[in-house]
């Protein structure tokens, strides 16, 4: 029997199933929260990547998204090592001790904090909220400053590393004033609000630009209506696009769904991010059907030719990739972190990296799903940005850095592409280290 030919896929296999260099473990002393700081390696002096707090997390989750930071970096730069924090903690069952469980957690990391490794919000917890705990409990200006100490003093470039940490707090919470838009400071979000979705939604505007397809008029369903689903949309909806969808985390561990058939303008999308509760979408939004869901796969009832994942990680089953044949999608840009599907019951990292490459190998060839590690690095660019010499603190300078960035990593994937699909496998033989 002839043996099948390396690919991407192998790649992205012996790459995800390598054992990281380091892996610091915690139980706090007070709660029954655990933790786990992985960082993958410590490739040019550092390692960098969120802060994850979530019931039932886990250490072979801080590995595998350590290892997606890795990749992201080699799209967005520095050219550093991936990281990720992990907490296994239900903070929306006990709101009152998340904070506590935050300042141990960040206690019990600092040294790597102040040295090496930096990191920021992620799900369960706000970029600002890591920024400010970590500066009162740790004593460092941001939480990226352990990227700017340890890669910038292995690898300077003639700028203090106190001049690159002094701009990262001001620039990311640079003032984005939206017009159409009011946020909650004073009628302005910040950059760190915006980065990630506007990321999400110009690598397909990169990939409908390359293939000369219009995007306006496009129909769009989103997975995750919180910080990244909710500007992923208004993004969408100011390039002419319809969303005809949205789903968000809902009341007893239901998903809320909201489908509409003719699709919400602008003006509906920006009405429904204002009306939403935290990630939580509205009971009632007019023209719109709204149901709470046991799986979410409501979403799906509707045409769609865009499909934005940008809720927890692991939500394309096999159910989910043909129900997203079925709706028509022909293009996916992973605003969530490794979207595909892999049972926690089942084994080790090993076992999930192969859980979800059988549905990617399967689902990869009819629809254009474009990487997470280029898709979703808004934010990790946004930080990049801010340490390089000369960075300017406005909002539209890092928007317009994020853009260039993603413009360029999209280029490489989609030189000689002709579609339909195919990216994930040319993604991971162009990105993933070998």
């Amino acid at each position: 029997m002839t043996a099948r030919p390396a690919d991407g896929f192998d790649r992205y296999e012996r790459f995800y199933t390598r054992d990281p260099a380091i892996v610091v473990e915690w139980h706090d002393d007070r709660t029954s929260a655990r933790g786990w700081l992985c960082m993958n390696s410590l490739r040019g002096g550092a390692a960098g990547g969120g802060t994850r707090m979530r019931a039932g997390g886990t250490r072979e989750e801080a590995v595998f998204l350590a290892k997606t930071m890795e990749v992201k970096f080699r799209v967005c730069g520095p050219d550093i090592g991936g990281g990720k924090s992990v907490i296994d903690f239900d903070h929306r069952a006990h709101p009152d001790q998340k904070q506590g469980v935050l300042e141990r957690w960040y206690r019990h990391v600092g040294p790597y904090l102040k040295a090496c490794y930096g990191t920021g919000g992620d799900v369960g917890v706000d970029e600002l909220e890591a920024a400010r705990i970590t500066e009162r409990i740790v004593g460092i200006a941001h939480v990226q400053e352990g990227i700017a100490r340890g890669h910038y003093s292995a690898h300077p470039d003639a700028e203090p590393v106190e001049a690159k940490v002094a701009r990262l707090r001001p620039g990311t919470e640079a003032r984005a004033v939206l017009p159409d838009l009011p946020g909650p400071r004073e009628g302005a979000w910040v950059a760190a609000d915006v980065a990630t979705g506007f990321g999400v939604v110009r690598a397909i505007e990169r990939l409908y630009a390359q293939q000369g397809r219009p995007l306006a008029g496009q129909r769009a369903v989103i997975e995750g209506f919180g910080a990244v689903g909710a500007f992923a949309a208004y993004y969408l909806g100011r390039l002419g696009v319809r969303i005809v969808g949205a789903s968000s985390a809902g009341p007893s561990h239901k998903v809320r769904v909201l489908t509409s058939g003719r699709g919400l303008d602008l003006a509906e999308v920006n009405q429904v991010i204002q009306r939403r509760d935290g990630t939580t979408l509205p009971t009632a939004v007019a023209g719109c059907e709204v149901v709470d869901s046991t799986t979410g796969d409501e979403l799906f009832n509707v045409d769609a030719d865009i499909f934005v994942p940008a809720g927890p990680s692991h939500t394309i089953t096999e159910e989910r990739a043909r129900l997203l044949g079925e709706a028509g999608v022909r293009v996916v840009s992973c605003g969530a972190n490794n979207p595909f599907w892999a049972d926690p019951a089942r084994g080790g990292l090993r076992q999930w990296v192969a859980d979800m490459l059988a549905i990617q190998r399967r689902a990869d060839p009819a629809i254009a799903f474009i990487p997470d590690f280029i898709a979703n690095c808004g934010m990790a660019r946004a930080f990049a940005y801010l340490m390089e010499k000369g960075a300017t603190i406005e909002t539209d300078a890092i928007l317009r850095d994020i853009a260039a960035k993603i413009d360029a990593g999209m280029d490489r994937l989609l030189r000689g592409w002709s579609g339909p699909g195919g990216l994930l496998e040319r993604g991971y033989s162009i990105f993933v280290p070998d």
